[in-house]
Formats: structure tokens, C-alpha cells, sequence
């Protein structure tokens, strides 16, 4: 009995029916997931909590001149001005980072994130690297002090503290990491603008080594509230391919592992180019809407355009076309610009229009054309079907019998002597060399000459076919 219950409870209906009905049980019960914050695009025109609209209103707001751009770099860019690209979704081109720098060098800013690859990455010799998901610890920095018109760029925007000038450290040592941030020690004790003392020093393990030294922290003072806020927000550190320049400031340093040992490395990093200045983040993200409805992380956005402005009536241009705003490329505008732009292209769209107008020319006909008729012939089958339908409704069996003694000495005209003579001829010298067929040969003689019955007609069937086989032997 408990056999025959258990074979029921695990036949297939059984078995995929619970299965189904646990799954619909689950997703019922199953916890929502949670939003992702980092999601989307970093778009000014995005109110998702990945999105830049935040910083975007937040600037306007405090009296900055903001505006989109939904064209591509290209031509001689204003230099006072402020230009912004994050994260774009299609990577500016080589010439339009020369273009963005050539602004920088005339005195403009800019505010980027350098994607390991990416042009601009290429341009300034460094990247974002080491992504961490639940993010670095921030250990050092500064907030950016504005520019002030009439001091001297360097000494009102890049005199931070000591813990974020790699130069000073660069020219104490000069076998330093160029990802190590460090400080001097006359430096480590000046305050910022908040008043919190901060400052980081670091060791070289290894002297002429620097890619392969270990950098270990030796001593971290208190940092920023506003800069530690960014503790764990921070998923990614720059990496540079060549020695900062003096004057570069780190205003956020995170603690990355290095071979399985401590490093300090920027993430927010401001460097001087001719004229102007760039701001590069190492993870764009920390700009987002999300994050600016903390208190403490609202500050930095704003200090960061301070110091990087040319002045405070400049512009600051957020960059929406490689976003996916404006104009982009495509094959029929491509298409269309070859075809009626050049001169080959018009040239040959004047060729297919003279074709087409001779086209029209040698088809037109002033009286429709009569519709061709076709004959169907019938397959031999088909043939054969119809003649017997026709010979059945006029019982036309005189005529069946002769068509098919006709077929016989068609096919066996050889076997009887002589081929002179109609059909009866041939038949009655059959029956003379085969003496065993005289009946059959009777049978149908009879019946080319008489009208027959349907069933004597069927059996006469049965005397062709011995006569077929006495023949072929």
C-alpha cells in the first residue's frame, strides 16, 4: 500500500505540479530587491538617483551660469568656461579631448572621470583603477580652496595640505610611487578650511623600485568630516602612468591594497594644465543625485567647480551629447551626406534619375497589353483518368476493347508472324502459335465487335494479362 502512494506522489504531474506551485508561493513572498543607486547615466537631464541633475539645479542655485551642450567638441572652445564630462556613454574621440585640452591650456576647466582606455585617460597619463564594490576608505584629504582673482593660481588653489601635495613629497624623495600621496612634515599639522587638521605620511619599501615598492602607512591624522563622509562611497583610485606634476593636489586619498599591503592613492585629484585646470575623478559616482541628498556630500561638488573655474562668472557646461543628446552619426545621414554633399554623389544621383526618366519612357504603353493566355496541358495520368470516365458514361466498351488490344500488339507485334492486318489478324495468329489462348483470343474479338457488360469487360482484363505473360516468355 505505501508502495502504490509513494509511485502516485512521484509521478511527473505530481512532482512539476508542487514545483510550479512552490515557485508561485516564492515570488510572492520573495523580498524586494533594493534600487541600485549607482544605475543609470550621469546625465544632467536624469532625476534617477544614478543621474547628475542634482548638481546640476544645486550650481544654478548658488549662482553659477549652467548650460548643456548637445554638440560634439570640435573648433576653438570658449576658455572661460567650465566644462563637464562624466562617465559619458560614448567615449569622446582623440580629437575632441585635444580640443578640451586646448581649452584647458588657454585657461579653461575641466571636470572629468578617466576610464581606463579612454582618450582622455590616454591624454592626462592616468586612470581608474582598482574598483572596490563596497568601496575605500577615505585617509586623507583636503577640501579645494577657490581660486582667488587676484592671488596667484598656484598659491590659491593648490596650497592644501601636505598629505594631498604629491610635488612636495616628489622633490624629498624622488623614487616615490607616483600613485603614493604623501606629505612633508612641516605641512602635516596646517588646518584647512574646516579647521581639522589632516595629514598622511608614507613609506617607500624599496629606493630606484618604485612600481614594485610597498608603501605602508606610517602615521594618518584626522581628516575632513566632509572628506571622510566619502568613506565606502569611493569605488575606484587613480593610477598614473607618469610623475604628477609640483603643483598637483589630491583633495581625496583613499587606502587601497597593494599586493596584499596598504597604499594610499588619490581619487579625486587637481592638476594645473597651462592656464586652466582639471579636476579628474577616479569614480564619477560620488557626484550622483544619491549622493547628494547627504549633507556632508553636497560641499565637494561645489568647491571642486570653485577651484576649477576660471573665474565665478564663468560658465559651467555640462556635456549632454555623449550622453546620447544631440546629433549623433548614422548610416542614412551618412548616406545622404555622400549622395548630395559631393560632387561624385550628385553626379551620380543625376545618372539614376536620367535612368529611371528612360525607364519610364521605354516601359509606358499607351493600350494595356492583352493578358497571355496559357494552356495547361494534362499530365498522362490526368489523361488517362478522363478517357476513362468518358468511355464509362457512353459505355463505349467496343472502343476500350479495341484500344487495348491495340496497346497488346503494340507491345508484342514481333511475336506473331507477319504484322500485315488489323488487330483481329494478329490476335487469331497468336492463338494459332498459342493454341492455349484461343478462348481468351475469342473473348476479345467478340468484344471489339459487340457491346459487352461492365463485368464482362473487367474480366476481359484478366485475359489481356495472359496473354501479356504467354508472350513476354
Amino acid at each position: 500500500m505505501a508502495d502504490r502512494v509513494l509511485d502516485r506522489l512521484l509521478t511527473p504531474k505530481v512532482v512539476f505540479g508542487t514545483l510550479v506551485a512552490m515557485i508561485i508561493i516564492a515570488s510572492f513572498f520573495a523580498p524586494q530587491g533594493e534600487p541600485d543607486d549607482a544605475g543609470g547615466t550621469l546625465s544632467s537631464l536624469s532625476y534617477e538617483p544614478g543621474g547628475l541633475r542634482g548638481w546640476y539645479e544645486g550650481a544654478s542655485r548658488l549662482g553659477w551660469k549652467v548650460r548643456r551642450r548637445e554638440e560634439r567638441f570640435r573648433g576653438a572652445l570658449a576658455e572661460n568656461a567650465v566644462y563637464v564630462v562624466l562617465a559619458p556613454e560614448v567615449e569622446p574621440t582623440a580629437s575632441e579631448v585635444g580640443v578640451m585640452l586646448d581649452a584647458v591650456r588657454r585657461g579653461a576647466g575641466l571636470v572629468v572621470s578617466a576610464e581606463q582606455g579612454s582618450p582622455i585617460a590616454d591624454s592626462l597619463h592616468l586612470y581608474s583603477d582598482d574598483f572596490q564594490y563596497v568601496g575605500h576608505p577615505v585617509v586623507a584629504g583636503r577640501m579645494p580652496r577657490a581660486r582667488v582673482p587676484d592671488a596667484d593660481d598656484h598659491a590659491g588653489g593648490t596650497a592644501l595640505d601636505s598629505s594631498t601635495n604629491v610635488g612636495a613629497n616628489r622633490q624629498a624623495d624622488s623614487t616615490a610611487h607616483p600613485d603614493t600621496v604623501a606629505d612633508d612634515d612641516d605641512d602635516a599639522d596646517e588646518e584647512d578650511t574646516t579647521g581639522v587638521v589632516t595629514g598622511v605620511d608614507t613609506i617607500s619599501a624599496k629606493v630606484g623600485d618604485a612600481d614594485s615598492a610597498a608603501r605602508t602607512v606610517t602615521r594618518r591624522a584626522p581628516v575632513a568630516p566632509d572628506i571622510a563622509a566619502y568613506s565606502h562611497h569611493v569605488h575606484a583610485a587613480l593610477t598614473s602612468v607618469r610623475p604628477y606634476p609640483d603643483d598637483t593636489s589630491a583633495f581625496v586619498a583613499v587606502m587601497t591594497m597593494h599586493r596584499l599591503l596598504p597604499a594610499i592613492r588619490p581619487a579625486v585629484l587637481g592638476m594645473p594644465l597651462g592656464a586652466g585646470r582639471i579636476v579628474v575623478l577616479a569614480d564619477a559616482g560620488i557626484v550622483r543625485n544619491s549622493m547628494l541628498s547627504q549633507n556632508e556630500l553636497v560641499i565637494l561638488p561645489e568647491r571642486l567647480l570653485e577651484w576649477v573655474a576660471p573665474s565665478l562668472a564663468a560658465p559651467v557646461v555640462f556635456d549632454e551629447y555623449h550622453h546620447g543628446l544631440g546629433n549623433h552619426g548614422n548610416a542614412m545621414r551618412a548616406i545622404r551626406g555622400a549622395l548630395f554633399a559631393t560632387p561624385v554623389g550628385r553626379a551620380g544621383v543625376q545618372i539614376l534619375v536620367a535612368l529611371f526618366i528612360l525607364l519610364l519612357a521605354l516601359g509606358a504603353r499607351a493600350i494595356a497589353p492583352r493578358a497571355r493566355m496559357r494552356l495547361e496541358r494534362r499530365s498522362p495520368l490526368e489523361h488517362v483518368g478522363a478517357l476513362s470516365r468518358a468511355y464509362m458514361q457512353k459505355g463505349a466498351t467496343r472502343l476500350a476493347a479495341r484500344r487495348l488490344v491495340h496497346g497488346i500488339r503494340r507491345r508484342h507485334g514481333s511475336a506473331a508472324r507477319g504484322s500485315g492486318g488489323d488487330d483481329d489478324a494478329f490476335l487469331r495468329r497468336v492463338a494459332e502459335r498459342h493454341p492455349a489462348l484461343g478462348p481468351s483470343v475469342e473473348r476479345l474479338i467478340a468484344a471489339t465487335q459487340h457491346p459487352v457488360s461492365p463485368r464482362e469487360l473487367t474480366e476481359l482484363a484478366d485475359d489481356i494479362d495472359t496473354i501479356e505473360r504467354t508472350l513476354s516468355t
